[in-house]
């Protein structure tokens, strides 16, 4: 079973499986260039200048920074000191198998992305429960086992403990995104 979440404005820290987990719209107004976008041509990931897209770093780093905290804060942990923002483009065939993080919290913030062709998921962040036997849970109502979806659209800011298995469906032809990609040490 999967579920397939847009950011929220209302109520952005979420309990999935147990787990605290932020899925929110960040306002990336005065953040980014107006004209932030990939070019077509280039390799499938890339590390890219910031400056080429953001418009103001601190600003950036302050919403992964506070995002951090607000999670840490329901989590009962320490708060987070320092943040690591990493700007990212992604295209065509660009996918992220299962994987984790030692960081305490990841976070990722879609810049821009051009529409997904013709599949929903294409390039959506994949979070899962990585418990043995969450994967068999179907039930509804449990609070664990369900692959979540988070759409990438502009705005779209998720943080989720590094333990927890991320992935990236990977990008359909004709799609591009760039990706604030952030880790953070307390």
């Amino acid at each position: 079973m999967t579920a397939l979440l847009s950011p929220l404005s209302a109520a952005p820290v979420q309990f999935l499986w147990g787990t605290t987990v932020f899925v929110d719209e960040a306002d990336l107004r005065g953040i980014i260039h107006a004209d932030a976008r990939l070019p077509e041509k280039g390799p499938i990931c890339e590390d890219l200048d910031p400056e080429l897209f953001v418009a103001d770093q601190a600003a950036l780093e302050a919403v992964f920074l506070s995002t951090f905290n607000a999670t840490a804060d329901m989590d009962g942990a320490p708060p987070v000191t320092s943040v690591t923002v990493r700007i990212q483009g992604w295209r065509e065939g660009h996918g992220v198998p299962a994987a984790a993080d030692v960081s305490p919290y990841v976070g990722w913030c879609c810049l821009s992305a051009t529409a997904a062709p013709s599949t929903a998921e294409s390039g959506c962040l994949s979070l899962a429960d990585p418990r043995a036997g969450s994967d068999l849970t179907a039930m509804p109502g449990l609070p664990w086992g369900r692959q979540v979806l988070i759409r990438p659209v502009p705005g779209a800011l998720a943080v989720a403990p590094g333990w927890l298995t991320y992935s990236i469906v990977p990008v359909e032809h004709g799609q591009s995104l760039v990706v604030a990609v952030a880790t953070c040490s307390r």
